[in-house]
Formats: structure tokens, C-alpha cells, sequence
């Protein structure tokens, strides 16, 4: 009878790995063995067999056929193991044999960002991985979903996607931009042209979404006019993108008051339209949050977003929430280090970017950029005053 042996909890990883001179593929064969991944069939063990091996200048990618009844998911427990094991990182795919890819350096521990990152069209950099630079176009992938807990790099990366698309399509693009840290992250953009509004709390972001939605519904009118289904295949170059940093601070459990739950559940539905019907009418929503649990990051919400990137995560459950997959609760504790997640997970270092950056380059060329309080509307102009305080 085949019996497939589970992988134990507890992984012993480089103690597996006898103290002498071993090829790549020969550790690789001594981890399953000494883990017992593998079929069980009758007093042996089927263990998977190297196919072969394929070799370039940044790694190695070894390809194992697999017993059948193995399952692939199996193996990202022992990644660990593995990794402890070549003292080496790797990669998993899977697409009928089992591919591991053990590569040659490290992911660096820092990367600066610098203005050669910069490219054409609706792409911005994702980060490094070790095969070269991951790019993501939100023209191909309109919206994405951002987690992972406080100071490893959430609020930087969209700092660094906000700075692309400005410097790249400075005629094209607009932002919305709910601050939900009291406008202390984005407050200091605020009168750049392109930076149509940012909110700064509940209330002022139910209203920013209010004028999002209302101008939806006249953009369905129009492309429904045109007989367009599809911004990119029209003549029309602009996109708004709407970015929410810290999206928990909209959920209605987390809020306190009937009037602040009516709010965040209009901000919640608001957004979920967004991400269901904007990216077809030029809207791009970036929702991210340190808290990624089934309250904060809506269904309708995640449902409708391909691309996750993950910073590291507090849980399994989180990182579920954000990759529908585990792996961002074992990152290493390093400030950029993410999992970038469409077809596959590819573990990349984000570029660091510094508002002092930012802001020298972006009056380096405020010509393009900068016009001060020109066609930036209020975000609360109509918003009554009590007890002295907004």
C-alpha cells in the first residue's frame, strides 16, 4: 500500500547534513531522506528522483520527478530545511516535476532607490529578486492588495509607487489618498497638483470615496456612450489611482459609534466597488494594511485584487489573508523583504525610498511637477466646525 509520509512539525535542518564536501543535488537527496519525504510502499520509501540539473550565471534549478500520491504543496514546509541545509536560497515551482532553484548570492539586506528604477508606461518597481528587477504595470493589474505588520516597509513602498508614477506620468496621473495615519504619511504632498485629495481620518475619507463613486457612475455613462469596455483599449491615458494606507482603520469593528460604523461601512462598500468595477474605467486601488484580517480588508475588496505583496507577516493567518498562501510569516526580519505574489510568490528586497528623496527630485523638476494650490480642490471645505475642532 503507498502511504504518504507527512513531513514532520519539527524540521532538524543543517544537523541532517553530514559534515563533509556534498554537491547541491546530493543534499537536497540526504533532507529527504533524513525527513522521510517521500511514499511509503510496503519497507520502502519512494523519495523524488533528480531528473536534472540546468545551471546559469544565477542559479541552479534542480528537477525532480515526483511518486505519485506526493503532494507539491508538501515541500514548502522543509524550504527551511533546505536553505539551512546548501546554506543557499531557493525557490519552489512546481508544473508537473518539481523545480528548486538554488541560487548563487543573497537578496541584499538594503537597496536604495534611485532614479534609474524608472520606466515607461504604468510600471513600478516591485523590488529585487535574484534573477533581476520585478516590475508591476497597473495597466496589466489594476489594483493590489498590501500587508504586513508596522516599520518593514508598507507606507514605503507606496511612497516609492507614488513617486514613480508622478515622475513617469506627471500629465496623466491623479491621486486620492486616505491617509488614515492623520495625514502624517502623505499630508506633506498635498499640494502637488496631481494629489487631488487626502484624507486624513474617517470622515473626510467617506467623503473623498463619495466623490469617487459619483464619478464612476458618470464614467460607466460615458464608455457606455463610446460602446468602450476597457480604459487600456481606448484613446483615454489618464488613471486615478486611489491609495489607502492602513485600510483597517476603515472597518466597521473597529470603529466606535453608530455614526463612525456608517461611515466605515459606506467606506468599505466604496471601496469594494472600486476594486470590482474601477480598473476597467482607469481607477487603480492600492489598499494596504497592518492588520490584514477578514474585517479589515473586505471580501468584495480582496476578491478583486491579483497582485498581493506581503512584508512579514505576524501569522500564518495573515499572510493568508493577504497571499492566500503562508510563507510571509517565516520572512526574515528585514526591513523590504516581501513576497510579491501574481502567477507565482517571488520573494524580493523593496528599494528604500526617503521623503527627502523624493521631495529634492521632485522640485529638481517642478516645471513638470510642482504648482502649488493650482487644481487641488479641498478635501473638507464643506465640513462644519464644533467645539473649536474639525
Amino acid at each position: 500500500m503507498l502511504e504518504w509520509i507527512a513531513v514532520p512539525a519539527i524540521i532538524i535542518s543543517a544537523a541532517l547534513i553530514p559534515k563533509r564536501k556534498l554537491s547541491d543535488d546530493k543534499k537536497i537527496q540526504i533532507v529527504f531522506e533524513n525527513l522521510k519525504v517521500g511514499i511509503e510502499k510496503g519497507e520502502d520509501i519512494l523519495h523524488p528522483k533528480l531528473f536534472k540539473k540546468v545551471t546559469n550565471e544565477a542559479y541552479t534549478t534542480f528537477i525532480f520527478s515526483l511518486p505519485l500520491g506526493l503532494p507539491s504543496e508538501s515541500f514548502e514546509s522543509i524550504k527551511t530545511a533546505l536553505e539551512d541545509g546548501l546554506n543557499k536560497e531557493i525557490e519552489f515551482e512546481f508544473d508537473g516535476m518539481l523545480k528548486i532553484k538554488v541560487f548563487k548570492n543573497s537578496l541584499p539586506q538594503k537597496w536604495t532607490f534611485d532614479n534609474d528604477l524608472l520606466t515607461s508606461g504604468w510600471q513600478v518597481p516591485i523590488g529585487k529578486n535574484h534573477e533581476g528587477i520585478v516590475y508591476h504595470d497597473f495597466d496589466k493589474y489594476p489594483h493590489m492588495l498590501v500587508g504586513g505588520v508596522t516599520r518593514f516597509g508598507k507606507t514605503v513602498f507606496i511612497k516609492e509607487s507614488f513617486y514613480s508614477l508622478l515622475m513617469k506620468q506627471s500629465e496623466q496621473v491623479e491621486f486620492y489618498i486616505l491617509d488614515l495615519k492623520g495625514g502624517m504619511e502623505f499630508g506633506m504632498y498635498q499640494d502637488i497638483p496631481q494629489v487631488k485629495r487626502v484624507a486624513a481620518d474617517l470622515l473626510e475619507s467617506a467623503q473623498v470615496l463619495h466623490e469617487i463613486v459619483t464619478d464612476i457612475k458618470d464614467k460607466q455613462q460615458f464608455m457606455r456612450s463610446k460602446r468602450y469596455t476597457n480604459i487600456i483599449d481606448t484613446p483615454i491615458k489618464k488613471r486615478k489611482f486611489v491609495i489607502v494606507d492602513e485600510g483597517a482603520e476603515l472597518s466597521p469593528s473597529i470603529v466606535e459609534g453608530k455614526e463612525a460604523k456608517q461611515y466605515a461601512k459606506f467606506c468599505q462598500a466604496a471601496l469594494s466597488e472600486i476594486a470590482r468595477i474601477g480598473g476597467a474605467l482607469g481607477y487603480r486601488l492600492i489598499f494596504c494594511t497592518q492588520y490584514p484580517t477578514k474585517e479589515a480588508v473586505p471580501m468584495q475588496v480582496k476578491m478583486n485584487i491579483v497582485a498581493r505583496l506581503s512584508f512579514i507577516a505576524a501569522s500564518q493567518i495573515s499572510s493568508r489573508v493577504i497571499l492566500d498562501d503562508v510563507g510571509a510569516e517565516d520572512l526574515p526580519s528585514i526591513p523590504g523583504r516581501a513576497i510579491y505574489k501574481i502567477e507565482k510568490n517571488r520573494t524580493v528586497q523593496v528599494p528604500y525610498i526617503s521623503d527627502e528623496f523624493m521631495i529634492k527630485n521632485m522640485e529638481g523638476n517642478k516645471d513638470v511637477i510642482f504648482n502649488t494650490e493650482q487644481n487641488r480642490g479641498v478635501t473638507d471645505n464643506d465640513r462644519q466646525v464644533r467645539n473649536g475642532k474639525d
